[in-house]
């Protein structure tokens, strides 16, 4: 599973900071309107989450 991830990094780097970008978006345009405020600040919570696993994520060691 770490392999899968270190090897899509990139992806997921790109993915969560869309998110965030996305949920800050929301959170600007309907700001006031309940549930899409909600919307966004999951979208930018989600994304910060991934985005602190692909920076802390290391190389996985081969073992014999």
């Amino acid at each position: 599973m770490q392999n899968k991830i270190y090897q899509n990094r990139n992806t997921i780097l790109y993915l969560s900071v869309f998110l965030i970008v996305l949920g800050a978006l929301i959170t600007y345009f309907y700001y006031g309107i309940e549930p899409w405020e909600t919307i966004g600040g999951f979208l930018g919570g989600f994304g910060l989450g991934a985005l602190i696993i692909v920076f802390s994520i290391k190389k996985p060691t081969i073992n014999n």
